[in-house]
């Protein structure tokens, strides 16, 4: 499978958003002044905003797939209004007796390419019979 890539401007509306949903107002996320006193250039994204938008990236490439685990190294802070590439990678599939695992990859880079964090992922890969039984996303949402 060739590597997935998306790229995600991260607005300020977005972490407010995200915010408003986690009861997370650390004030590092949403004021400037308070993330440089914290030794930060800037507002910083909430760590578990960017892994929101790593388990979209499993759902849309694994449709059905069920996420098992999860272990994420951030290397550098996500400032506030940046645009960021997500690559995923299946790095690895591993056959059990009912099921198939996948072990997954996905690295966060910033504009200038520098790393802002790794992710390790490991899932149940779905099966034909998961694909076919899947309700559309557009029936969710208006259902």
């Amino acid at each position: 499978m060739d590597p997935v890539h998306r790229l995600v401007r991260i607005s300020a509306a977005n972490v407010y958003t995200f915010a408003l949903l986690a009861h997370d107002f650390n004030p590092i996320h949403m004021d400037d002044a308070a993330a440089q006193a914290a030794g930060f250039t800037s507002r910083i994204c909430h760590g578990a905003l960017l892994t929101s938008i790593i388990s979209g990236m499993i759902a849309d490439t694994f449709l059905g797939a069920i996420w098992m685990e999860h272990d994420i190294q951030f290397k550098r802070p996500a400032l506030v209004g940046e645009t960021f590439e997500f690559v995923l990678t299946l790095d690895e599939t591993i056959p059990k007796p009912t099921k198939t695992l996948g072990k997954i990859t996905v690295s966060v880079h910033d504009a200038a390419g520098k790393l802002i964090a790794t992710s390790i992922n490991m899932i149940v890969l779905p099966g034909p019979q998961v694909a076919e039984a899947v309700m559309p996303v557009a029936e969710c949402v208006a259902g």
